[in-house]
Formats: structure tokens, C-alpha cells, sequence
């Protein structure tokens, strides 16, 4: 990468504005819970790979301009093209396997399912970050796994599990690995150049699949993607800007938020609720988050202590 895209344009530095922060975190998971509602209609009118080449265009349509426009070339350049290509890899099966899931899961259960992901990301970040990970984060993480059983549901003790719920798990796991990615990624590459490349892959990856499984697309469906893109770039760019505006560890459990407006959108449009093994599951995996939220919390104040002793 250039000089110039090593500076992070795309960084508008952080601000103590807590109040703030919540509501944009909040709009940003309402704005999310709306996309994965329209995901799970569109996948019934549509082949995956078709619907992600609709949505990335619709999404590419609108960075490509602004990364040129506000970062200039810097934004499309990259060192790194390798590791850009494998997190692009992991973020397909990320995505196609949480399309693939709302088939047959109700919205919520998936939602609840893929709150593994950020569990899965301290194990992740063992072995790709090389991070130290105590013994009280272990066992929030085994614990959420098992937040995690409840969920997928009462037979999952003896080995069954739906495809649905495989699929979930599959995709939860991927985009641990992905999120864990960027983290190595964040070092060197922009926010804005991580996104971009994202979504080249994403279309360049389904585009591929396009003469196996293309449909003739209804003309509704064009409003459907784009509505699909508008409120991936819009949840994103709120959800980023809580991270900016206030503390993670005040905005970061907000994101569990949406569940509740997932098992809503589920309840109007397709008459879904969750049964109480997913709440009760979801209730165990929140906990085992929200813990691990306050020791990295723990830890880091903690470094940052020592950090202080050290000069001082």
C-alpha cells in the first residue's frame, strides 16, 4: 500500500459522545434486522449466488464512487491482495451460508445461531493474533457454545441437528474467521479498501455461478436488491460510527438488540416466534458475550495500568 493509504483516510478519529453512540448502534442493528428480514424473502424468489451478484452491484455502485471521490486512488490500492483474497473466500461462505439457513429457520433462530460469532472470534484470535486468552474467557466460550445446543435445540445433545442450524453454525464460524481477518487486516488496510474488496469478491464469486443457476429476475426484485444493499452500507455505516462515537464496551452489547427485532419483523411477516429453548439458549449466549465484553474490558485496563507503571 501507498503512503498515502497507510495514513487511514477513512479515519475520522473517536469522540466521548456515549449518548449518542447507543443510538446510532440501535439504528444500526434495526437497520441490519430489516436487511436479514428481506434476505429471507428474497431467497425465496431467487438463487443465492443471483440475489448476492444483484446486491454486491447495487453496493459497489455506490463505493466505488465514494471511495474515489473522498479517498482517491489510495482506496484501491492494497499490498496485501492475498489475504484480501482468503478473507473475500471466507465471506462468501459466510454469506451464502447465512442465506441458506433462513430457508428453513425461523429469522430469529438464525439471528440467535450466528450470536456465536463473536465467541468464536476470541478462539480465532488465539491462532491468527496470537492473543493471550484467560481462563474466565475459555469458559465463556464454552459456555456460550452451549447457550449455543440450547438453542439449535433439545436433540442437539444426541447429534441432531437440522441443516438449517448447520448452515447457521457454518456461517457463524466463517464470519468469526472473517471479522478475526480484518482485525489482521486493520493493521495496514483502510476501512473503506477492506470493503471494497469484500464486495468485488462477493460479486466477481456469485457472478461466476451466474450461467449454472441464473432466473429470470422479476421486475420487484431489482427494488428488493437494491433495498438489500441500502441497508447493508446504511447498518454498517451506523453501526462503525457507534464504534467511533462511544466506548465498544458501551455500544458492543447493543448489537445483541437484534434478536429482538428480528423475532418482531419474523413475528409480522411470516407468524414465527421463537420457542422457549431459543430464548432461553439466546439468554445463555448474550451472558457469555456481555462477559467477555467486560474482561477484555478488565484486561485491557489492566494493561493499560501497566503500561503507565512501566513509564512513569
Amino acid at each position: 500500500m501507498s503512503d498515502a493509504s497507510s495514513k487511514r483516510p477513512d479515519s475520522v478519529g473517536r469522540h466521548d459522545r456515549p449518548l449518542a453512540g447507543i443510538v446510532y448502534m440501535l439504528a444500526g442493528m434495526f437497520v441490519l434486522s430489516v436487511m436479514d428480514a428481506l434476505s429471507k424473502f428474497s431467497v425465496g424468489q431467487l438463487p443465492i449466488f443471483q440475489l448476492v451478484a444483484i446486491r454486491s452491484v447495487y453496493v459497489l455502485a455506490v463505493l466505488v464512487p465514494f471511495a474515489w471521490f473522498v479517498h482517491g486512488a489510495s482506496a484501491f490500492r492494497t499490498k496485501r491482495p492475498w489475504a484480501h483474497a482468503a478473507r473475500g473466500a471466507i465471506s462468501v461462505g459466510a454469506v451464502y451460508g447465512f442465506l441458506e439457513c433462513l430457508r428453513t429457520l425461523p429469522l430469529a433462530t438464525a439471528v440467535a445461531i450466528c450470536f456465536a460469532a463473536p465467541l468464536l472470534m476470541t478462539a480465532f484470535s488465539v491462532v491468527l493474533l496470537r492473543e493471550r486468552v484467560g481462563v474466565h474467557r475459555w469458559a465463556a466460550v464454552a459456555l456460550g457454545l452451549v447457550g449455543v445446543g440450547v438453542i439449535v435445540g433439545p436433540d442437539a445433545a444426541d447429534g441432531i441437528v437440522s441443516t438449517g442450524a448447520l448452515w447457521a453454525l457454518a456461517s457463524a464460524a466463517l464470519y468469526a474467521l472473517g471479522m478475526t481477518m480484518v482485525r489482521v487486516l486493520s493493521a495496514t488496510e483502510s476501512d473503506i479498501t477492506m470493503m471494497l474488496t469484500q464486495g468485488t469478491f462477493l460479486l466477481c464469486a456469485s457472478a461466476a455461478f451466474l450461467p449454472f443457476v441464473a432466473v429470470p429476475v422479476p421486475d420487484f426484485m431489482w427494488g428488493v436488491g437494491a433495498a438489500l444493499a441500502a441497508a447493508l452500507i446504511g447498518g454498517q455505516f451506523l453501526s462503525f460510527r457507534a464504534m467511533r462515537l462511544a466506548p465498544v464496551g458501551a455500544v458492543a452489547p447493543l448489537q445483541y438488540t437484534e434478536l429482538v427485532w428480528a423475532s418482531i419483523l419474523g413475528l409480522v411477516f411470516w407468524h414465527e416466534w421463537p420457542p422457549a429453548n431459543v430464548w432461553w439458549g439466546a439468554a445463555v449466549v448474550v451472558a457469555a458475550g456481555l462477559y467477555t465484553i467486560w474482561r477484555e474490558r478488565v484486561r485491557a485496563a489492566a494493561a493499560q495500568v501497566a503500561k503507565q507503571a512501566q513509564a512513569d
